[in-house]
């Protein structure tokens, strides 16, 4: 089988570490620790101390084989510039010199000071990172730089941390208990909210000069034993001038990750877009349209796609005695991310987190979408003006958004819920750390630059309509119940609600409530005999209503089908009557029979007329036909965010957001799993093989360019194998139909390839035949080498 023996090839051996003297060509220096700078020790820490002697022994016990085989582990890409062409090189080099204010920018000679303690490619000595945020367990608020606090570690190894007013509240004679946490005050420790972590180092194997791993674009999770070879992008842009090294042909990027039908109809929308609004451009300059600049490289992929249960609180059921309110909801939640590569990096620029829930959902849920969180970095290339006035950035942020929508109004969704929020200053919704030039929108500025999106989605006729939860819900003229508002996991209304039930609880017991409100007020509002247990239900409408009022802009409710003016509902069935002379007036078939007519707001009577609408217009399901896509990483935006806190993966600079993209990119390899295909392949074979497939895709497209011949053979790793393979392919007379193994294996990882493939003039062999017939025609038909 073709992927046990390429996985079998590529493996690492199990050896033990090793340190070679200096002199020895392509290892690490012995270098002692004691000398350097302490800063600069963290690259070392994983190194094994070997005496001399012990070095030597070692060396005796390697067999010729291992030695080819950690040579061959040493020319694996360590560092992303290992993938670098000379342009991508120069260009690294001379973004980094600008990085430091005083550099000259000079690409060719080192323009940093003598001073060893300073980075050889920024000239910068110890950037320190943002310090991590502490938050205390008991009011959850932050913990301010320099202050004193409390922490311990329980049974479960979770790390609780009490500011001091907290700790001295909670502290009892033994234990310090807080929201049903119990621990022994014995195992508490003092400590001082002021920490400073520095950048870490990583020295080149050649010129043993020190650079920062960030800048370095070093990846020290494929490194842990300090064994791999790293050589520094001014040594390696000389190997290259020189003709000493040349590039290795492919690295782990965004393209590589799995493409589904969202990301599909998203990236297509957006490009087409993209091309629509640069032709404006160019005939508004007078120029063609390949003179004038354009966003490039951009990549949309779906990182999460996983069911999940929200199950809703006892204590909002509990207000509903006499309705069938379902005591949860099911629901798909998605991760959407969109990456630009900028100077040879794929960088995360925008992120979205969506609830998606279906038709098989229970009310008032049903066929709903809330975009809960989504968030960027003004990172995005170019930074230039559409013709309309705004920046292309927004132009493409607004583009996502709306291929959303359309691809979700065309699956049967009805609705979609925003929430106009801004976070709060100094606080982050996805990514970690924004740059500090990136300023915070306001509340009302925010709510323009959403309105804006809708108003292109409506002129596209994707979005009919939209509204906001106060006039939708709860306007004076309305008679709702708590029962019909939507319920989403970590909305604000839903949190509100049950702190206003909450505080009902704790203000009135028992029939008090009843008391507060008294038939006249019951009246008055428009409510006449009600009974007992609804009378909790109408009084925590009226004060989240009260609440939800002077905020009712934030909350946006967008139609994506029609909706019945009657019953608020959208209209499913096949047909519907609309008022020609009134543009919004339309009647599902129940409320038909209520009424033939109805009265415009002048006065007049109109008559109402039959609209058949398409079959196809919203399907009876809206099942998903995309892969369920399942990480540890992105689960949830609290569980990426500590993520990236606790490795320090920032975005607060383009080169810690080029670094944090890059190892972001690499745990999602090593942790995104796949459970379900339409492919017409195995379901295994698209399981746990991130890592393995992208190295694959790596090999196959070095191999099918590779000239190397019997008297010049070739080093890269796997090339020969896969040649190997080309030729039993091309030769064999079993085939794909037959039932050869070999076969339908290459024939795997061709499809694999021109899955993510964009390149027009690929020489990986049958890819464009692939992208043309697809893969299920050639596969049982032409060899692989037919011409």
């Amino acid at each position: 089988m073709i992927g046990n023996i390429i996985k079998s090839f590529m493996c690492k051996r199990n050896l033990a570490p090793i340190l070679h003297d200096k002199e020895r060509n392509g290892f690490r220096s012995y270098i002692n620790e004691a000398d350097l700078p302490p800063s600069k020790r963290k690259r070392l820490e994983n190194l094994p101390v070997c005496s001399k002697k012990n070095k030597t022994e070692i060396s005796n016990e390697i067999t010729s084989s291992a030695r080819n085989d950690l040579t061959d582990r040493k020319r694996l890409g360590i560092s992303l510039t290992d993938y670098f062409s000379i342009e991508q090189l120069k260009d690294h080099i001379h973004n980094l010199s600008q990085y430091n204010q005083g550099s000259t920018g000079n690409t060719t000679v080192r323009s940093v000071s003598e001073n060893v303690n300073v980075c050889q490619l920024c000239g910068i000595d110890k950037p320190v990172f943002v310090p991590t945020p502490i938050y205390c367990s008991s009011c959850c608020k932050c913990i301010k730089r320099n202050l004193i606090y409390y922490w311990a570690v329980d049974e479960a190894d979770g790390r609780h941390c009490f500011c001091t007013k907290c700790f001295r509240k909670c502290c009892g004679d033994d234990n310090v208990s807080s929201q049903g946490l119990s621990i022994s005050k014995n195992k508490f420790q003092k400590a001082k909210n002021n920490d400073r972590n520095e950048e870490p180092w990583v020295q080149c194997d050649k010129c043993e000069c020190w650079q920062h791993q960030i800048c370095a674009l070093y990846n020290a999770k494929k490194d842990l034993e300090g064994q791999a070879k790293y050589i520094c992008p001014f040594c390696r842009l000389k190997e290259i001038e020189a003709g000493e090294h040349v590039s290795l042909p492919v690295s782990i990027g965004a393209q590589d990750l799995p493409r589904t039908m969202l990301s599909d109809h998203i990236e297509q929308r957006l490009f087409t877009r993209l091309e629509l609004e640069r032709n404006e451009r160019a005939k508004l300059s007078g120029h063609d349209a390949n003179e004038v600049p354009g966003a490039a490289d951009l990549i949309v992929r779906v990182v999460l796609s996983v069911n999940r249960n929200l199950r809703v609180n006892q204590q909002f059921l509990d207000i509903f005695h006499n309705e069938d309110y379902p005591p949860e909801f099911q629901y798909k939640s998605k991760v959407i991310l969109l990456f630009q590569k900028i100077g040879g990096v794929d960088v995360c620029l925008f992120g979205m987190y969506v609830q998606e829930f279906g038709s098989e959902c229970a009310p008032p849920n049903r066929r709903c979408v809330y975009i809960s969180y989504l968030d960027s970095i003004n990172y995005f290339k170019p930074d230039i003006q559409t013709v309309k006035g705004e920046a292309l950035r927004t132009f493409v942020y607004h583009e996502i958004l709306i291929g959303y929508m359309d691809y979700c109004k065309k699956r049967g969704f009805t609705t979609c819920y925003l929430w106009a929020c801004p976070s709060i200053k100094g606080e982050d919704y996805i990514l970690y750390c924004h740059p500090k030039s990136q300023k915070t929108p306001k509340p009302e500025k925010l709510r323009l630059w959403y309105k804006s999106m809708l108003r292109k989605a409506s002129e596209e006729d994707i979005v009919v309509n939209y509204t906001n939860l106060y006039d939708h819900f709860f306007a004076p003229s309305i008679r709702n119940s708590a029962a019909h508002l939507p319920y989403f996991d970590g909305d604000y209304w839903s949190g509100a609600a049950e702190e206003i039930i909450r505080n009902i609880e704790t203000e009135n017991r028992g029939d008090k409530v009843k008391k507060l409100m008294t038939k006249s007020t019951l009246k008055a509002i428009g409510h006449d005999n009600v009974y007992a247990d609804a009378t909790k239900d109408i009084l925590v409408m009226q004060k989240l209503g009260q609440t939800i009022l002077p905020v009712k802009e934030e909350f946006i409710i967008v139609n994506l089908h029609v909706v019945c003016t009657n019953c608020q509902q959208a209209i499913l069935s096949e047909v519907r009557w609309s008022c020609k002379q009134c543009k919004n007036f339309h009647i599902c078939a129940k409320c038909l029979m209520l009424q033939k007519t109805h009265t415009s707001s002048n006065g007049e009577e109109h008559l109402l007329s039959e609209v058949v609408m398409d079959e196809d217009d919203i399907p009876a399901s809206t099942e998903d036909q995309d892969a369920t896509i399942e990480n540890d990483i992105f689960e949830n935006r609290h569980s990426f965010l500590s993520f990236c806190e606790k490795n320090h993966y920032q975005f607060d600079s383009l080169r810690r957001a080029k670094h944090s993209s890059m190892m972001i990119l690499y745990h999602l390899y090593n942790n995104i799993r796949l459970s379900r295909t339409d492919s017409g392949f195995e379901k295994e074979q698209f399981e746990g093989q991130g890592p393995l497939k992208v190295k694959l895709m790596g090999v196959l497209v070095h191999a099918s360019q590779c000239r190397a011949t019997l008297s010049n053979p070739c080093s890269f790793s796997g090339c020969l194998k896969i040649r190997e393979l080309f030729q039993h392919v091309s030769r064999c007379s079993v085939r794909v139909a037959g039932g050869c193994a070999l076969c339908s294996k290459i024939w795997s990882l061709l499809h694999w390839h021109s899955q993510t493939c964009q390149d027009t003039s690929c020489l990986v062999l049958r890819c464009k035949d692939i992208k043309k017939h697809g893969v299920a025609t050639l596969r049982s038909g032409f060899p692989i080498g037919h011409p």
